[in-house]
């Protein structure tokens, strides 16, 4: 969802998604059809992007890093990176539509805090 509203805000095609458990690619071979359908709420089809795994190349291309998961759950590359911001959100699998809209406002509020 932060990638997603942050190339939409910004009209670019900057930034970019990972995640940290190497089961999630495989589990999600596309974007889960709750957090497409919330999204398209906002305007935004994600409907064509792929979950990712994160890697050295991911954190060695990057800027600025700001991860979502627990810190516990990072690999050592990405914790001991000088670029990372951690921003506490909860992951939304699993949650109702209302929690799962709640977290998608957060993360639009805390990319829009960086534009």
């Amino acid at each position: 969802m932060a990638e997603a509203f942050y190339n939409h805000l910004t009209k670019s095609k900057d930034a970019f998604s990972a995640g940290t458990d190497p089961k999630t690619p495989k589990k999600y071979p596309k974007i889960p059809e709750e957090i497409y359908k919330i999204m398209l709420e906002e305007g935004i089809d994600i409907s064509s992007q792929k979950v990712k795994l994160i890697n050295k190349k991911f954190i060695n291309e990057a800027r600025k890093i700001f991860i979502m998961c627990k810190k516990e759950l990072c690999p050592n590359y990405l914790i001991n990176s000088n670029k990372t911001t951690y921003w506490k959100i909860t992951d939304p699998y699993k949650m109702n539509l209302y929690d799962r809209t709640k977290i998608r406002d957060e993360i639009k509020a805390k990319v829009k805090s960086i534009i």
